[in-house]
């Protein structure tokens, strides 16, 4: 089955910290002219921030744009919700897509207390919604938001302007609890960088199922748009994609250790679970992620992520992007691109992506 949805791109800008805002603004602008539909970026602390990454693009590029995702620990709810509605004055009608969950434990969850996080999540989403929909907010409705950003709970806010195009949310979240409640209040699911091991483990499709289980359970008829993003290092030079992914998986084996994946679900993958344990032992005595992925075989790099040269992309992608199609995904967004996004960007295109 031939993937038939929409191909987005995602800006990790973390992993590329060298290039500035306006360089980021021109890849933006090669994306587009490639018949890319939408640039995702994602949020975090010392970094370029989200915000101002995406308002450049917005401003010079007519794509749909998107958060991939926005931590909620990190900034005040109502300074989100203006920050939202005035990007969207750049949007010319498209979609500005919310994706939203608690954060990566490996990287903000080192940097910021994430206490009640389901609430979080689920709290931040409902004021966001209210806030955007022109309401009246009162924080005493949402306690845990509250407290955590020192609002005082009576005080009204109400924003002076309203949204100048449609804001959809969706939840980043991949645990049960989350997707149950996310099929209630939001407007679709973003399967994150978890993507490639929840589907060759066979947790994927029960997941799925849970979120939208309970999107069909309030009688609504809004309609769901599904996305799923893959890791991806593309350059024509192998060795410099496959290096520039492996710390990169290190981050995912060990978020896939946090959540109890089992020694047999690593085996599924083709991960030895001896790697695994060498892994957390590695971590556990002060060795950075960086490196301990030098643990790492190119085998494993490829359990999580796609990566090589074109043609090893093209062929490792085919058969996810099909799945992604049989699954119902709305659309795939392409993570992380590898050590040179303008190159990357044009083999996705030239070499890569199917016709």
């Amino acid at each position: 089955m031939k993937f038939s949805g929409e191909l987005a791109i995602k800006f990790a800008i973390q992993s590329v910290s060298h290039y500035t805002v306006p360089e980021l603004v021109r890849l933006a602008e090669l994306a587009n002219d490639e018949g890319i539909a939408q640039i995702w970026v994602n949020d975090n602390l010392g970094q370029r921030n989200i915000f101002v990454v995406l308002a450049g693009i917005a401003a010079r590029v007519p794509i749909k744009l998107g958060t991939s995702i926005i931590v909620p620990y990190f900034r005040n709810p109502v300074d989100i919700a203006d920050s939202l509605a005035a990007l969207t004055e750049w949007m010319d009608g498209r979609e500005l897509s919310v994706g939203i969950a608690r954060g990566d434990l490996t990287l903000a969850g080192r940097q910021v207390a994430m206490e009640k996080p389901i609430a979080m999540v689920r709290e931040t989403t409902l004021a966001l919604k209210a806030l955007l929909a022109g309401e009246t907010v009162r924080f005493r409705d949402y306690p845990v938001l509250a407290a955590r950003h020192h609002i005082l709970p009576q005080q009204e806010f109400r924003l002076a302007f309203a949204p100048a195009a449609p804001i959809r949310f969706y939840c980043g979240g991949n645990g049960p609890t989350i997707l149950k409640i996310a099929g209630r209040i939001m407007d679709g699911v973003l399967i994150g960088n978890h993507y490639i091991p929840l589907l060759r483990s066979d947790r994927l499709d029960s997941l799925l199922a849970i979120f939208r289980s309970s999107a069909g359970v309030n009688g609504s008829e809004k309609c769901l748009s599904d996305i799923a993003e893959i890791d991806i290092a593309v350059s024509k030079d192998r060795r410099e994609a496959l290096e520039f992914a492996r710390p990169r998986v290190a981050g995912i084996i060990s978020n896939l250790d946090r959540q109890g994946f089992t020694d047999d679900e690593f085996h599924l993958l083709g991960i030895a679970p001896r790697l695994v344990r060498s892994l957390r032992e590695a971590c556990a005595s002060g060795v950075s992620l960086a490196a301990a992925s030098t643990l790492i075989p190119d085998g494993s790099v490829t359990a999580c992520f796609v990566a090589g040269g074109p043609e090893e992309c093209r062929d490792q992608l085919a058969p996810l992007l099909e799945r992604a199609g049989r699954l119902k995904f709305n659309q795939v967004a392409l993570a992380k691109l590898g050590p040179d996004y303008e190159e990357a960007i044009k083999l996705l295109r030239d070499r890569v992506l199917p016709a």
